[in-house]
């Protein structure tokens, strides 16, 4: 007898536990309107980013090769500043006043 009473123990207990662990349903309701019907004209029309990409890909080469020549200059400049300071402390191209 007592081993019934125990085993009906733990069947309920299980029950409880299962009953517990039982997940809860979302109660929130999502309203989606009905999809927009839009015409063989609208589909095919180009949108603003292939637009803009057919933009940038005619104006990308003329950029890329200003910037290339910007930085040729750039380092020109450079080279030809550090050759004159490495000549003036050489002495080179400094003459004495002849007054």
């Amino acid at each position: 007898m007592k081993n019934k009473g125990l085993i009906y123990l733990i069947l309920a207990g299980g029950a409880i536990l299962l009953l517990s662990m039982k997940k809860k349903t979302a109660t929130y309701k999502l309203d989606v309107p009905a999809p927009q019907k839009i015409t063989a004209e609208q589909f095919n029309k180009p949108s603003l980013l292939q637009k803009v990409s057919k933009a940038v890909k005619k104006v990308a080469p003329v950029v890329k090769k200003a910037a290339a020549t910007a930085k040729q200059k750039k380092a020109a400049k450079k080279v030809a500043e550090a050759l004159s300071k490495r000549s003036i402390l050489r002495g080179v191209g400094q003459f004495p006043d002849m007054c």
